[in-house]
């Protein structure tokens, strides 16, 4: 009896075993759907953060560069609207992906499929992993979402929340909307359509490629804002025109910053600085004011030149290095060596940074030309670059072979290219052209080959354009082109009243005369006028060495050469 009562102690009864099973069943599945549920929520805060984030980033590129980081349109975004997430009162404007790769210091969890968009774009819409942003609203939408208990998240506000306020656009494709205005519709190629706050009155965008010299009469402006109208629309290329009149609304612009009292660093809205010499102003017209594209500045003699990068980097100087203090023969020499490496696409085998007797360019002796040279290596070791004359060297009237009396360069638009002068002649007024704290001269060959590097690697022009053939951005006798300012000289010179069609005809033209003979702003460097150096071109016969080409060539036609 004593063995029974224990062993009816320790058991259990299969009803109870049962509901034990059913209950530890039971807390488990609770147990796992609080687990996932929670890693679902973890995942919406992920994403939400991702938007945060994006938003800030986008914001910030939005107000440095007027355009937001986007160009590969998106349109599979049905999911979305069906969500109620899309207001058709401001996201009105096309759907893009987000170009991640344009945000610096930027960590997402979600929008692994955008490398995947980069290659393959017209197949954009099969990929679902991605941010995608509306041009209009700025509004920013996950498209593969992240789902919760069946419900499907897609942004960082529900469709109660979504906003039907209009948003107040300052740029779109990099046109600024004027203040009192607001955006409506359009883009910059197809007229970008802008409202007065009490919608009476639309403006449109209209564009102007090339670059004009009269207004067009039907248009109505103020005679006192004629100058400043030609300015804007030359500088932003357009102007906004009422929609039913031919009232127009213009650009306001600062050309230029205040001159420096004295040397200073400039920072660009990239980041990237240079130090501005006592004196200078810096263009502050977009695309002029960034290192990147070519920094144009202008001196207190009103010349303009631009800043030539030459990065001080180990790519550049693998053998002198970074760090040189004492500047002895053997740095300098080092300084060179790496210089023509890095140049070695556009150098010339037989020209030469070497004085002769027979092509001293002005120099007095060997080491004149050396010490010369050797100030320029250091300055750009120094410095990160040059500064190279914006235009060709001109004059305000034509110098003839007959009447080669000296006139005062000057580096600006609309002049008349400075000919008939030796070599040793353009280092005398290339010197003229110096300032107070920077001293003027003709370049050396190394520094064409970097300007040659500094385009290519700003990707304005290709190797082939630049060392082969240069004829669809210079001047040579059969490149074909329209110019629409300055004047043009066959055989005598003429006023280019409205535009001039440039055929396979020798024809000469005043500096700066068409942004299509332009790189990185530095005008006419292919073709129009050749161009002397301090080379020496390995020819007895002709010791001095030119290059870029000239506008009666028709073979020679390299910028390089």
């Amino acid at each position: 009896m004593i063995n029974k009562k224990r062993k009816k102690e320790r058991g259990i009864s299969l009803v109870s075993l049962a509901i034990a099973v059913v209950i530890i069943i039971i807390l488990s599945n609770i147990t796992i759907y609080y687990v996932r549920d929670n890693l679902r929520v973890e995942n919406l805060k992920q994403m939400q953060n991702d938007i945060t984030n994006l938003r800030d980033k986008i914001a910030s590129y939005y107000i440095q560069n007027g355009k937001i980081p986007a160009n590969i349109k998106y349109t599979n975004i049905n999911a979305i609207q069906e969500a109620g997430l899309i207001s058709n009162q401001v996201d009105r404007g096309d759907f893009l992906v987000i170009d991640l790769a344009a945000l610096e210091n930027l960590t997402l969890n979600y929008g692994k499929d955008y490398e995947k968009v980069r290659e393959d774009a017209q197949n954009a819409n099969n990929y679902l992993d991605l941010y995608i942003i509306n041009e209009a609203s700025h509004n920013i939408f996950y498209v593969e979402g992240i789902t919760i208990d069946k419900e499907v998240y897609y942004t960082d506000y529900e469709a109660e929340e979504v906003d039907t306020k209009e948003v107040n656009l300052k740029y779109v494709d990099n046109i600024q909307i004027p203040e009192g205005y607001h955006y409506v519709r359009g883009k910059k190629n197809t007229g970008i359509i802008i409202e007065n706050q009490e919608g009476t009155e639309q403006y449109k965008w209209i564009v102007e490629e090339q670059k004009i010299q009269n207004i067009p009469e039907e248009l109505e402006i103020n005679s006192l804002d004629k100058e400043d109208f030609l300015k804007s629309v030359n500088a932003y290329q357009g102007y906004y025109k009422n929609t039913t009149n031919n009232k127009v609304i213009y650009l306001a612009i600062e050309k230029w910053s205040l001159a420096y009292d004295k040397e200073g660093i400039y920072e660009d809205k990239n980041g990237d600085t240079i130090s501005i010499p006592e004196g200078f102003k810096v263009s502050q017209i977009k695309g002029e004011d960034t290192i990147e594209e070519g920094l144009v500045v202008k001196d207190n003699k009103e010349n303009q030149w631009v800043w030539i990068e030459v990065p001080k980097i180990l790519k550049v100087y693998p053998t002198a290095g970074l760090a040189i203090e004492e500047f002895t023969q053997e740095a300098y020499q080092k300084i060179e060596e790496d210089l023509q490496k890095y140049t070695a696409n556009y150098r010339i085998e037989e020209y030469t940074d070497t004085w002769k007797e027979e092509n001293q360019h002005g120099f007095a002796s060997s080491q004149d030309y050396q010490d010369w040279k050797k100030a320029m290596l250091k300055s750009i070791y120094q410095k990160g670059g040059f500064f190279v004359g914006r235009y060709e060297t001109g004059a305000t009237s034509y110098v003839t072979a007959l009447d080669n009396a000296a006139r005062q360069p000057i580096i600006g638009a609309n002049a008349y290219a400075y000919n008939y002068v030796t070599c040793k002649q353009a280092q005398m007024l290339s010197k003229s052209l110096g300032t107070e704290t920077r001293t003027g001269s003709l370049m050396f060959g190394i520094q064409w080959d970097l300007i040659l590097k500094f385009i290519e690697e700003k990707e304005s022009k290709t190797q082939n354009e630049l060392k082969n053939d240069s004829s669809m951005w210079g001047n040579y006798k059969e490149s074909t082109f329209d110019v629409v300012r300055g004047k043009y000289k066959i055989n005598t010179w003429a006023e280019i009243n409205q535009t001039y069609h440039k055929t396979n005809t020798a024809t000469e033209l005043t500096t700066g005369a068409t942004n299509r003979n332009s790189a990185c702003n530095i005008y006419d460097l292919a073709g129009n006028m050749y161009e002397w150096t301090l080379e020496y071109s390995g020819r007895m016969t002709a010791p001095c060495t030119y290059r870029g080409g000239c506008y009666q060539d028709e073979n020679l036609r390299k910028c390089c050469k």
